[in-house]
């Protein structure tokens, strides 16, 4: 079948390729395929014509159909994110297929996010230990899970209030330059990053705090006021980041 699909990324790649995943949670085979180098006469398609796979898909079909409703095992979609979408199990038969280590990679991460959800609570160790490995501080990991949900509500606000393309880079923009003195370009050249850099992963723990309140309070004036557009929600997370910015002064000052 094939249809429109929306995709989301899998914390997880191999060989620097992202494995996404739809909305239901069906695996891209077609990044599976890239993560394995692209190897001739292992593409989906080739996998699919196989009479050992038909079997696979009519099997995992009795069993696994029943207990999912409606949800198709297979789909190809088009678009950006166009490709072919399989069940895990058998995107992981597929892996199996195109090599040894990608089978093992993919079966691992499949196996931890069972564990995740039967314990939530590993997501966060999981990320955490990945902060420690990249030299983030005690307070830089506290200060990035807490800036993380207030970020994810305030580009919730903003989608709800009419703010689109870029909109969302322009509230960024106009919370960081009264915080910060510029954009985030402007960070990032002060910084020393890369130019597609996340800037919140090389903040301190103060500035995390600082855009943390900022972006907080710009969600609760748009919502409060009903604000809506780019601008004029662009302008409610200055005046934000301005009285925060503001406190850190007066407190710098004693």
């Amino acid at each position: 079948m094939t249809s429109s699909t929306k995709t989301t990324v899998i914390p997880f790649s191999f060989a620097g390729v992202p494995i996404r995943q739809d909305e239901q949670g069906r695996v891209s085979l077609t990044d599976e395929w890239k993560a394995a180098g692209s190897p001739k006469k292992k593409k989906p398609t080739d996998w699919f014509a196989r009479e050992s796979t038909q079997e696979l898909v009519d099997m995992a079909k009795s069993l696994i159909t029943p207990k999912m409703g409606q949800l198709e095992l297979v789909v190809s979609t088009t678009g950006r994110y166009g490709g072919t979408y399989a069940y895990r199990t058998l995107a992981l038969a597929y892996a199996k297929w195109l090599s040894p280590e990608l089978h093992l990679a993919v079966n691992q991460v499949f196996f931890e996010r069972q564990e995740e959800e039967r314990n939530p609570d590993l997501i966060l160790d999981r990320a955490e230990a990945t902060y420690r490995r990249r030299g983030f501080t005690d307070g830089q990991i506290q200060a990035r899970f807490l800036g993380k949900a207030t970020r994810n509500r305030l580009t919730s606000t903003l989608a709800a209030h009419g703010v689109h393309k870029q909109g969302y880079r322009l509230c960024t923009n106009a919370t960081y330059i009264p915080l910060w003195g510029g954009p985030a370009s402007l960070i990032r050249q002060r910084k020393q990053l890369p130019e597609k850099a996340n800037t919140r992963e090389h903040m301190s723990e103060k500035e995390l705090v600082g855009l943390h309140l900022a972006e907080l309070l710009a969600s609760e004036s748009i919502e409060q006021k009903n604000v809506r557009g780019n601008q004029a929600c662009a302008q409610e997370c200055a005046r934000a980041a301005q009285s925060v910015a503001q406190m850190i002064v007066q407190h710098q000052r004693g």
